[in-house]
């Protein structure tokens, strides 16, 4: 059982490195842990000397008489009592010199073991942060170093104790041998009471360390979703997770609490035992004249001093398992290697042509298969390519493998003829600039943001990328222009005026590479135009991959890659894939329907609503048209379509609406009748609408005329 108690105590080794840098500093601790010893051990002869020497009988040696001259008892009282009070106030100030040591090596070390992680977190993969609860990053990061700081700061006071141990043994052996022996009774229960903490306590501390990381993970959690929490109203619901979680885990604290206190008893009472058999042996051994009342005090001295730390066994102990399961906890951070790592003779991309190539490339995340399925392409320098395809098609990952991100389990992605595989990644990564589909900040200034994308930029080069993002304007209005501190997120920013610092960003880093990702999703139309305006300018001479859905966007672009469930099933130009009638024809006649409709359907309605307001209130005409085709046609045609066949029919006779038409109110009347289409004005109307909408069709080539019928 013993034998397991101990595996932990290897790791502290791995943190010894963390004190090279502070040799002077450590040899100072371990100095003054020396000093601390000689005056512990020196700590009751004092008291044993008034006692036997003062208030005894018993003659002085023969150093202090040679010292003070003939026996006088005052004076030798107060040689004790001054010699006490030196002993005191030396070892005061040492504790306060020993303490300003420490915590200078403690924070050092601190610092060290969390730059190491931090740097390291960094080094690990997107995929390998995508998996992991961000709540535990944190704490291995934020919390777990401290831990290592107070294992390593907490080592010398044990090797102190140790020293003391064998100094007091030895001298205890030369006033007394058994009570020497008897003192050492509780050592060996002591070992073994160790590893019986370990293996039964222990593992709860690892069960409780794992409950608190959960905890941790959704305060992380709900932090980050807190206006996703409120606009669905789930406070209450968070509440209540975070509460059965934090409940979960203090009742297990508390029970882990009750075993480390029922052990702590059993250790008390042992310790007990052995402080009552030394003092009865000691007692009687005065009564037999073998040893004195003062020598009985640097005894009993003594057993305090040892006896004490062994008393909180379960407090030294827990709290040295505690850290111990801690440093576990960081160094399996550390201990995990990084998916992505230079090759041994990888070579660093300076400023390349911006040729980008895949060949053969497969690529499936872990539980999952074909995520990318032979992926073959070539991109000249300076070419715009859009990448297009349903969502889950693999847009997003496919480019991903141009900033290595990830690697493909086969292929080659190739930059100027080169595998991104035998090139540095930071030096890679500094050739890509990118623009995500969510505009992502910093909380700090704006001009801070921008910056970020070439550190050393000056701040006339900062205004210039935000006049080209055309982000200068808004900036300037700001309230301390682009000195304002955006916080978490940017969120006192709009999402278009996010978005323009991200293209600004972009703008500064001048990356040969540039990779757009649906940076125009979630914006509306006004600003989209004026980002747009600004991508078209970050795209000139640059080598431009665009993940986009509104194919409107990407009718430019040199080359065009259909996806479809991770294969490449379309290439060519915009006019090419139209020709092809593929994927890509049905996913722009989709959208470019649509969008006509919709525009159409805003259009009416909005005009309808004005016209209704002058003679029936505010009663929505269109709703009544909609219902009045939804009773004639039944059940057979969605909500949606009538909502577009309504706008169509008031668009047809939005004209006979107006004031100075003199059929404006029948027409209106007939409109919220029943039947509107029973007015054969607005029949004709409707039916010409219906005509021209066909010319529409063949003229975009969604369709094509159709065959008069003959009878």
């Amino acid at each position: 059982m013993t034998r397991g108690a101990w595996t932990l105590w290897r790791l502290i080794p791995r943190l010894f490195p963390y004190l090279k840098p502070y040799k002077r500093l450590v040899v100072g601790s371990l100095f003054l842990s020396a000093l601390a010893v000689l005056i512990g051990l020196a700590d009751p002869w004092p008291l044993a000397f008034m006692v036997d020497n003062v208030l005894g009988n018993h003659a002085p040696p023969a150093l202090v008489t040679q010292i003070i001259g003939p026996q006088d008892r005052y004076r030798l009282l107060l040689i004790a009592a001054l010699a006490g009070l030196v002993l005191v106030v030396v070892r005061n100030a040492m504790s306060v010199l020993h303490e300003y040591v420490n915590t200078r090596v403690h924070q050092r070390l601190v610092l060290d073991f969390r730059s190491d992680l931090f740097q390291h977190a960094q080094r690990l993969s997107v995929s390998y942060h995508d998996s992991r609860p961000t709540g535990q990053l944190m704490s291995q990061i934020n919390w777990l170093p401290d831990q290592a700081g107070d294992l390593l700061i907490g080592i010398p006071p044990l090797i102190q104790s140790l020293v003391m141990l064998i100094g007091m043994f030895l001298i205890a052996v030369r006033l007394d041998p058994v009570l020497a022996l008897l003192s050492l009774t509780v050592v060996p229960v002591m070992y073994y009471s160790v590893g019986i903490y370990s293996a039964r306590i222990v593992p709860r501390l690892k069960y409780v360390r794992a409950l608190e990381w959960q905890t941790m993970s959704i305060v992380f959690e709900a932090v980050a979703m807190l206006r996703v929490i409120a606009a669905f109203a789930r406070e209450r619901y968070e509440f209540r997770r975070f509460r059965s979680q934090g409940e979960t885990a203090a009742d297990a604290r508390v029970n882990l609490t009750v075993k480390q206190t029922l052990f702590s008893l059993v250790v008390n009472t042992w310790t007990a035992a052995g402080t009552a058999l030394v003092l009865g042996f000691g007692a009687w051994h005065v009564l037999q004249g073998q040893l004195s009342i003062g020598e009985l005090l640097v005894f009993l001295s003594y057993i305090a001093a040892v006896y004490g730390p062994l008393e909180t066994i379960s407090s030294t102990v827990g709290s040295m398992q505690q850290r111990l399961i801690n440093v576990q906890g960081a160094f399996m951070l550390i201990d995990i290697e990084p998916d992505i790592v230079d090759a041994p003779d990888a070579a660093i991309l300076d400023r390349p042509r911006g040729s980008v190539a895949f060949d053969h490339v497969s690529f499936h995340y872990t539980g999952r298969t074909a995520t990318l399925k032979d992926i073959t392409f070539a991109v000249e320098p300076a070419k715009r390519v859009a990448i297009v395809g349903p969502t889950g098609a693999g847009k997003t990952t496919l480019i991903s493998l141009i900033k290595r991100f990830h690697d493909p389990q086969s292929g080659a992605v190739l930059v100027d003829g080169i595998d991104v595989r035998r090139l540095k990644v930071m030096s890679l990564r500094e050739q890509v600039s990118v623009v995500l589909q969510t505009p992502e900040l910093f909380s700090g200034p704006i001009v801070d943001n921008i910056r970020y994308g070439r550190l050393e930029a000056t701040m006339p080069e900062i205004v210039e990328a935000a006049r080209s993002a055309n982000a200068h304007d808004f900036i300037e209005k700001l309230p301390n222009g682009y000195n304002t501190v955006l916080g978490e997120g940017g969120a006192q920013l709009s999402v278009g005026e996010r978005q323009r610092i991200c293209v600004a960003r972009a703008f500064l880093k001048d990356a040969p590479i540039l990779i757009l990702d649906e940076p125009t999703s979630s914006i509306d139309s006004k600003t989209e135009t004026v980002i747009l305006d600004a991508l078209d300018r970050l795209s000139v001479n640059r080598t431009t991959f665009v993940i986009a859905h509104r194919l409107s966007t990407i009718r430019h672009a040199d080359l065009i890659l259909v996806l479809d469930q991770g294969s490449l099933i379309e290439r060519g130009t915009h006019e090419e894939l139209l020709a092809q009638r593929g994927l890509y024809r049905q996913l722009h006649d989709v959208q470019i329907g649509h969008q006509l409709m919709d525009g159409l359907s805003r259009r009416v309605i909005a005009s309808s609503r004005s016209g209704a307001r002058g003679r029936q209130g505010e009663r929505p005409l269109i709703a009544d048209v909609q219902r009045a085709l939804a009773a004639r046609l039944g059940a057979t045609v969605s909500q949606e379509a009538l909502a577009h066949t309504a706008a169509l029919l008031l668009q047809a006779v939005e004209p006979m609406l107006a004031d100075d038409c003199p059929d404006a109110s029948r027409i209106l009347a007939a409109l919220r009748s029943d039947n509107p289409l029973a007015e054969p004005t607005i029949s004709n109307a409707f039916a010409e609408a219906l005509v021209d909408l066909e010319d529409l069709a063949v003229d975009l080539g969604v369709t094509t005329v159709r065959e008069p019928s003959r009878s």
